[in-house]
This record gives C-alpha cells, structure tokens and sequence, in this order.
C-alpha cells in the first residue's frame, strides 16, 4: 500500500514537473517564429545548464541555423526568449525605442542584493539618475587630468615585468594584467594603492575581492542561472549571487579613503569625490526614464544611501580591472600567435616612444592606431559580454509586427554577430587592419559592439581604452611576446564564468627586445 502511494506520488510529481517545464513551449510556434525543438526543463540550454558549454556559444549555434532569420525563438531553460540577429532590429531596440528595453533582466529583483543595484543590473528611473550622474566623471578632460596615475601604474608594469621575467621568461598573462589593471582602477577612482604589483608574502585583499566577485565556481554558476531563469524561488530560498563579504570590504574601503579626505572632496575628481559630493546631499536628481516615451522634462529625486554608493563602488572597481585585464590577455596572445602583426604595433609604439622622450604620455589615446586596432580585433574576437540581454518593461510590438509581453527577455548574440563572415569577411582570422581609417568604415553599423550600445554602452570605455593602450605601451617598451609550449592553440570560455573568461590559463614568453635583437644580429 505505501508502495503503491509512494509510485502515485512520485508520477503526480514528475507529470507536474513536465507540465510545468513545457506549457511555454508553444510559445514561439503560435506566434510564427523559427526556433529549434526545446528539451524539458532545460529548453534550448541544456549544455549550459549543465556546465559543459559556454552559453554565447550555444546561441552562436543556435543562430546559425537561421542564418537568414531576423528573429530567432529559444528558450532559456523554461522560459521562452527572443535572438535577434538583424541590426536593423538591433538598433530599434539600443537606440529608437530604448524606453521599452531599457531594464538587462530579472527587473522586479534587482533590489534584492545590495551588488545588484549598481548601474550595471539596474533599470528603470533609478539607472538613468544614477547614470547620469555618474557619467561626469568618465569625460575626456576628466580621463586626461587622471592620467598620471596611469602613466605611474604604467612604470611599475615595466618594473613588474622585469622581476617576472626574471625568475622566469613564461608568464600567465592575464593574472599578470589583472595586477596591473587593478592597480590602476583603485588609484584613478579611489586614490588608493592596491600594491597589486609589489610581492607580498601574504595575499593581496584586493586580489581576493577582484577573485571573488568573479569566482568561477559551479555553485556560483547554477545561482546565475537560477536566479535568471526562476528568481522568485531563488530570491525566496534566500540566496545571492555575491557574498556579503564584498559588500563589507568595500563599505570599509569608501569610509576609509572618506576619512583620509575628512568627509570632503579633494582635488583629485576621482569616484570617491564624485561620492562625497553625492553624499552630502540626501537624494539625487536627474530625468525621468519615461521622458523618452513621453517626451516631457519630468525630473526623479533618489534616495543616496551607503547601499547605492557601495553598489556602485564594487562595478567601478570589478569592471574596472576585470575587463580590461581580460582584453589586454587576449590581445598579447593574438600577437603573439600573430609575429607580423606584433611587429607593426611595436614600430608604432617605438615611433610613439621617440616622440614623446620615451614617456608614456595620454596622446597615447590617439597615436596609436595600430595598436588600437589589434585590441579592437581582440575584443571582437573574444567580447566581455558575449551576449547582450534587455528585459522589455511593457508590451510592445516590434517593426516586423511581432507583438511581444511585457518582462519577455531579448539576447542580442553579440559573439554570433562578431564571427558572422557576411559582416567580417574571414571572422575567425585576427585581421587588425580591418579597424583601420578606410577599412573601419565598412564594418556595418550595430554588428560591432564590444561595449554595448545606446544609452546603455559601457560607462567606463574611455577608462579601459586609456589603461589598455598605456599597459601596452610599457610592455612592448621592453618585451615582445612570443606563444609558450603549452600556450593553448585557440580559446575557450568557462561556462561558469559571470562574463566571457578563458577556462584555462594563457602562458606567453616575455623576450626582452634588445636581447632578441641583439641575437638576430
């Protein structure tokens, strides 16, 4: 008789379970859309769910099978998403009626991690006050008064690399730029010193902050995925995405530096005094996020607390060093696969260097083109953010008529449309000179998109591409790069990874330049 219970409940609860993993499933073929067969529970994702593939991947694969198709249907485990493909219907979404997809995703649930209310999750009236009051600290002038904390950084790279050299001539390389770049996030924006590039024989907090916000674990990876596909119950069993430790780390940074500053802003305007001056104040102003359907001058006053400013007190600093370091990695390994390519971007480093006395100067932004066009190469090669996803805040009906729900969520495959060959003719091949002057101008608008785009593109892209050049400039000063035994022959992302981070490490030779020069001689 138990038996018998036991088998009548356990078929209830498995037919319950189909049931709800499938009754969306028909979702994309009522409404006309071209979307591949699903699988129960895990949907089109199934691979990535299960931690065996990188995810941008498998819309990659997915994408391909419609090459043709605009609007792609999937799921994402049980519930249904669009791939849009078409950058015509990219732009409409960034650009046109950005009101509509101006929320990432899981918008109702933002509030629920102090992390998670930063500018980079956020939506809504709270993103564009914050936003906006933000971005005046990311202008040219701004980047060009900061520069000599860059240029110092800078220095203690080609000293760093001289002791790393040393011991041995095989480094893993993005460790080694994620000390650099880490280096400069916390001078340029919190007037600290990280001493990310000095030896210690304890280890460095900031590098276990930068570690574990970026954990790649598999109990990390299964909450990202479950709080993106079911946050409610993830939000009710009481879980986070990120350990209250970060949170109290960098509480105890920003009152720190506040105190050294005695509660005042300074002359340094940097993000610290940016803060101070908010703090000083009990709410913010800015627009409204519905004057861009409305078309009025409505203006939102937000609450400044500890929690707003901490949130985005830990972007700055994750973003900051994290993407940067990544790109910077990628860019040495490319070059160092590619030797006639590292060549060129030497000459123009050494004419630059000629010019400018040998320093490291902020023209740099804008003198080296070849070097700005191989870490351009890199990035779309190998994107940060792989695919782009918006969360639609009312219904809304897209140009080719298709009517959408409100909360639908919309990836835009930024990999896909970075290796598509219709708008990168040999995509799979580094071609810098295809980011140069004349050749830049072919490259399709709304394809290209390494940052994001609209109003929502990367606050700090003037910052990474600041710190990136000068990083390179002081490594090709001395070194070259050449590929190690065991430098892998192509690239693979971790599926575990919050954002686009190889599964294994990248070791490079570091050969000094006059050294290989004079033994070419």
């Amino acid at each position: 008789m138990i038996l018998q219970l036991f088998i009548i409940f356990l078929s209830i609860t498995l037919f319950l379970l189909y049931y709800l993993s499938t009754k969306n499933f028909n979702y994309w073929k009522v409404r006309n859309v071209p979307y591949l067969k699903p699988l129960p529970l895990f949907g089109n994702y199934r691979d990535y769910i299960l931690l065996k593939e990188w995810g941008p991947l498998i819309t990659y694969r997915i994408c391909k099978e419609f090459p043709k198709e605009p609007l792609i249907g999937a799921f994402y485990g049980t519930e249904p998403s669009l791939i849009v493909q078409d950058p015509e219907i990219i732009k409409v979404i960034t650009t046109k009626d950005f009101y509509y997809f101006n929320s990432r995703e899981v918008a109702d649930y933002t509030d629920k991690e102090i992390i998670t209310q930063n500018i980079f999750f956020a939506h809504g009236d709270k993103w564009k006050v914050v936003r906006q009051n933000l971005t005046p600290l990311f202008t040219s002038a701004k980047m060009k008064n900061m520069f000599y904390l860059i240029e110092k950084c800078s220095r203690m790279l080609e000293k760093l690399l001289d002791e790393e050299s040393t011991t041995s001539p095989i480094i893993e390389v993005r460790s080694l730029m994620a000390r650099y770049t880490m280096d400069c996030i916390g001078s340029c924006a919190f007037g600290v010193e990280t001493n990310t590039m000095k030896k210690c024989d304890t280890p460095n907090p900031y590098t276990i902050m930068g570690e574990k916000i970026f954990e790649n674990s598999s109990t990390r990876a299964i909450k990202l995925y479950t709080r993106a596909m079911w946050p409610a119950v993830f939000y009710s069993l009481g879980y986070q995405i990120f350990p209250n430790e970060i949170i109290s780390f960098f509480k105890k940074l920003l009152i720190g530096v506040f105190e050294s500053r005695q509660y005042k802003p300074s002359n340094r305007n940097d993000f610290v005094d940016l803060v101070l001056n908010l703090k000083q104040n009990e709410f913010v102003t800015g627009d409204s996020i519905s004057n861009l359907k409305t078309g009025e001058g409505k203006k939102v006053h937000l609450e400044v607390n500890d929690d707003l400013l901490t949130a985005q007190c830990v972007l700055f600093f994750a973003a900051g060093y994290e993407t940067s370091a990544t790109t910077l990695s990628l860019t040495l390994y490319e070059l160092a696969k590619n030797q006639e390519a590292q060549l060129k971007a030497i000459a123009e480093v050494d004419e630059y260097l000629h010019r400018h006395g040998r320093k490291i100067e902020y023209d740099c932004v804008n003198e080296l083109p070849y070097v700005e066009a191989c870490i351009d190469e890199a990035l779309r090669l190998y994107p940060v953010l792989s695919t782009i996803t918006r969360e639609l805040v009312e219904d809304y009906t897209l140009p080719t008529g298709l009517r959408l729900d409100k909360g639908m969520r919309i990836h835009i495959p930024v990999y896909r449309l970075h290796h598509n060959p219709e708008f990168f003719p040999n995509a799979e091949n580094f071609l810098p000179e295809r980011f140069l002057a004349n050749e830049r101008e072919n490259i399709k608008p709304f394809t290209y998109i390494p940052f994001g785009l609209g109003q929502r593109i990367c606050i700090g892209m003037r910052f990474a591409k600041m710190q990136t050049l000068a990083g390179m400039v002081a490594l090709f000063k001395n070194y070259r790069v050449e590929t190690a035994s065991d430098t892998p022959d192509t690239i693979k992302f971790d599926p575990r990874g919050i954002i686009s981070q190889p599964s294994t490490k990248i070791n490079l030779k570091f050969v000094r330049r006059h050294d290989r020069e004079k033994h070419n001689m």
